[in-house]
C-alpha cells in the first residue's frame, strides 16, 4: 500500500474503497484515524498525524459544512485503519465519505475496521445524510441495535456488517433501525447477522416521513429469529426495492422473512428461510418476482 497527495491507494493506484467515489473534490480534505498511533489533539490530515478517534475526526469534518452554501457538502473523505474502535457514535460527518481500510469480515480488527463499544449501540444518532459508507462492521455487545438513525438519507452503505452478540440464539434487537426518514439510499453487499431483526423501519407518514426510493441489493440476514426486512405500517415505501438477497437460515428458525405491514414493497430474485412471509402473495402494489420461500416460489 502506498500514499500520495494524501490519500491510500493500493498496489496498482486504485483508491481504497475500490470507487472514484472516495477520491475527495479540490475543496476536500482527506482524514485519517488510528486507533492504535493517532492522537487526540493530531490535525488528522495526513497518515502520520492521524487522529486516535472516529468522533474526533467527524467533528473536525462537520465544522467545516456551510449550509448556506451550495453546494453545502465539502465532499470530505474519512480514512479509519483496522482495530476495534470502542466507541458510542452520536454523529456521522454528513455529505462526507467514509471508508474503513480492510474489509468488514474481519471482526477481530486484525485487517478491518469493527466499531464495537463497550455497551450500547456502536451508531446512534439524530440524522446520516449524503454520505457513503464502506467496509465497516458495527458490532453490538450486549441488546442494543447496532445502527440507529432518526433520518437515514441519500446515502450509499456497501460491504458493512451489522453484527449483534454473539450466541446460540440471537439477543441483539436490531441490525439497521430508521425511526422517522428514509429516502433514496442504496444498501449494497451488506450482511445482518445474529440479530433478532435485519432492517427496521418505522418511518412515521403521520409526521410527513417516509421510507421510499430505497434499493437493498445483495442483502444477507443470517441467525436471526424474528424478521429479516420490517416495515411499519406508517411508512410510505414506494420504489422501494428488495433484490438479489438471501434471507434466514444461520441455524435459527426466522419468523417471518418480510414483515411489510404497508403492502407496497417490491421484492425480487430473493430467497427466504422462515417461517412465513407478509404478505403471503403479491398483489397490485406488492410484488415478490422470482422469489422463494423455503424452496418454493412465492407469487
Amino acid at each position: 500500500m502506498a500514499v500520495f497527495v494524501e490519500g491510500i491507494f493500493q498496489y496498482g493506484g486504485v483508491p481504497v474503497g475500490g470507487s472514484v467515489a472516495t477520491w475527495p473534490r479540490p475543496q476536500s480534505k482527506v482524514y485519517f484515524v488510528d486507533g492504535l498511533r493517532g492522537v487526540a489533539g493530531n490535525p488528522g490530515l495526513k497518515t502520520d498525524t492521524a487522529l486516535n478517534t472516529i468522533a474526533g475526526a467527524v467533528t473536525k469534518m462537520n465544522a467545516r459544512i456551510d449550509w448556506a452554501a451550495t453546494p453545502w457538502a465539502k465532499g470530505d473523505v474519512l480514512y479509519i485503519f483496522p482495530g476495534v474502535y470502542a466507541e458510542n457514535l452520536t454523529s456521522l460527518p454528513y455529505g462526507c465519505t467514509v471508508v474503513g481500510v480492510g474489509d468488514a469480515y474481519d471482526l477481530d480488527g486484525q485487517r478491518g475496521v469493527t466499531i464495537k463499544p463497550a455497551s450500547g449501540a456502536p451508531v446512534d444518532c439524530t440524522s446520516v445524510i449524503n454520505m457513503r459508507i464502506e467496509n465497516i462492521c458495527f458490532e453490538s455487545p450486549d441488546t442494543t441495535v447496532c445502527f440507529q438513525a432518526d433520518n437515514f438519507n441519500r446515502n450509499i452503505m456497501t460491504n458493512c456488517i451489522f453484527s449483534g452478540l454473539p450466541g446460540s440464539s440471537p439477543t441483539t434487537v436490531k441490525g439497521l433501525e430508521i425511526v422517522k426518514d428514509m429516502t433514496g439510499n442504496r444498501l449494497h453487499n451488506v450482511v445482518f447477522q445474529v440479530v433478532r431483526n435485519g432492517v427496521y423501519i418505522v418511518t412515521d407518514n403521520a409526521n410527513s416521513k417516509q421510507a421510499s426510493g430505497n434499493i437493498f441489493e445483495y442483502i444477507y440476514v443470517r441467525g436471526a429469529d424474528q424478521t429479516g426486512f420490517y416495515f411499519d405500517a406508517n411508512c410510505v415505501p414506494s420504489y422501494t426495492q428488495i433484490n438479489e438477497a438471501v434471507i434466514g437460515d444461520g441455524g435459527t428458525t426466522l419468523a417471518l422473512g418480510l414483515d411489510d405491514n404497508t403492502g407496497i414493497v417490491n421484492v425480487s430474485n430473493t430467497m427466504f428461510t422462515a417461517t412465513a412471509c407478509d404478505p403471503a402473495s403479491g398483489d397490485s402494489d406488492s410484488k415478490y418476482n422470482h422469489c422463494y420461500l423455503n424452496g418454493a416460489l412465492l407469487t
